[in-house]
């Protein structure tokens, strides 16, 4: 029965592509849009299996399980479940400045809730089958690579194959971005975030306004911390739109950025933004992992930073290192950190000066870069590392190519 519904529901997305006039929107024919959503379903669905051989416990069946046991009691409460899950959302008044650090585990929270409530609804959607629900993450995921997709197709057209590679065929991203995990969200709404940027300059409406806030919002509660990364840079997007050389103002924003991170704390203590860092770090080393990449322990101090940091470039771009003869799951994954390597080297090779006056890509390469260097000094198993730093690769690869002239000719997919 599961198949049944699963084909059915695959048949019914894609019968909705073709009725929202998605090819058309996408410069992309259905048969190609169907081809891709079936090859990111198909990953999603492996990427399901393998935790379920591979783990004893897994994140995506704990919030299955969790809907399922929920689902199941509705019968005997249902104005409690319906007002939990549709008006629960804790204290949000009294939490609304999300820069008090103080609000993280808050918006924390509110991420893991809207996980859940998804979940719900994906399961009640699939009548209880945990790999029909796939199908339904996927669907989101995929409208929102798809606005990634536009929003790099926006500023270099000629690069159309290149991005769709880059978005959709790159191992790690797309076997990380497609299973039921939040890293597939914060892909999927840095892409909805940037094509919503795109279209508000384009007609400023404030249907458009509220789309941007409303993505804005998801944003920040799907990754507290990663969202206020993005916003300083986000604002800088807005404030120098259409200047010259904005590629100044962004490196200057990162080094004083920087130089706050490292200072601010000494003059007062509820604005040392290490001990984020070093907190994140503990938690992961407290929690058991499969794969140890012996990181080093923080130390609040500026110096414990700078002499992590060569190992924090390492974790990102180097690990897993190849150990063929190991599990081959590993041997998997240094394959992938080889070819991701390796295309982000040639993208800086065919970077060009005239292409690098586009601020948004700057936004983008300077939030890529600091998220995989706070990744690479907090996370110490391999398996989370390369999950983490999925969307990000993917977001710095993008970028890197988008600032050159290097090009892919047509695929053979239409």
């Amino acid at each position: 029965m599961e198949v049944i519904i699963f084909i059915l529901y695959f048949a019914l997305i894609v019968g909705l592509f073709r009725a929202v006039n998605l090819p058309a929107k996408t410069n992309l024919s259905l048969a190609l849009l169907a081809v891709l959503f079936a090859v990111k379903v198909g990953i999603g669905c492996l990427n399901l299996y393998f935790h379920y051989s591979e783990y004893i416990s897994n994140d995506a069946h704990m919030y299955f399980s969790s809907a399922m046991t929920m689902l199941a009691d509705f019968k005997n409460q249902p104005s409690f479940y319906l007002y939990d899950w549709f008006l629960n959302w804790g204290d949000i008044g009294s939490h609304l400045n999300f820069l008090d650090r103080s609000n993280s585990v808050y918006w924390s929270d509110v991420g893991r809730l809207m996980h859940q409530r998804y979940m719900i609804l994906c399961t009640v959607l699939s009548f209880g089958h945990e790999y029909v629900n796939v199908l339904f993450y996927n669907l989101f995921f995929f409208i929102g690579s798809l606005a990634l997709f536009k929003t790099f197709l926006f500023f270099k057209s000629d690069q159309k194959w290149l991005f769709l590679i880059l978005i959709f065929l790159v191992p790690s991203v797309a076997f990380w971005c497609s299973g039921i995990h939040k890293d597939g969200f914060v892909l999927s709404l840095i892409g909805l975030v940037s094509w919503s940027c795109i279209s508000f300059f384009k007609n400023k409406t404030f249907k458009n306004g509220l789309l941007l806030v409303v993505l804005l919002f998801l944003m920040l509660a799907f990754r507290y911390f990663y969202f206020l990364v993005f916003l300083p840079f986000f604002v800088l997007y807005l404030l120098t739109k259409g200047k010259p050389r904005v590629g100044l103002y962004f490196t200057a924003l990162s080094l004083v950025g920087i130089l706050s991170f490292f200072y601010l704390g000494t003059l007062s203590h509820n604005l040392d933004v290490k001990r984020i860092v070093v907190n994140r770090q503990q938690e992961f080393l407290q929690s058991k992992g499969y794969s140890d990449l012996g990181l080093p322990t923080l130390e609040n101090s500026v110096s414990s930073f700078v002499e992590n940091f060569p190992v924090a470039l390492k974790h990102i771009f180097l690990e897993p290192i190849p150990r063929m003869g190991s599990k081959m799951k590993y041997d998997l994954a240094a394959l992938d950190s080889i070819l991701v390597l390796g295309l982000f080297l040639i993208g800086l090779f065919y970077i060009k000066r005239k292409f690098c006056n586009n601020g948004y890509l700057w936004l983008l390469l300077f939030y890529s870069i600091f998220i995989l260097i706070f990744i690479g000094y907090t996370i110490p198993n391999l398996g989370a590392l390369v999950r983490y730093e999925s969307p990000f690769i993917c977001l710095l690869l993008l970028t890197v190519f988008a600032m050159g002239n290097a090009t892919v000719k047509k695929l053979p997919l239409e």
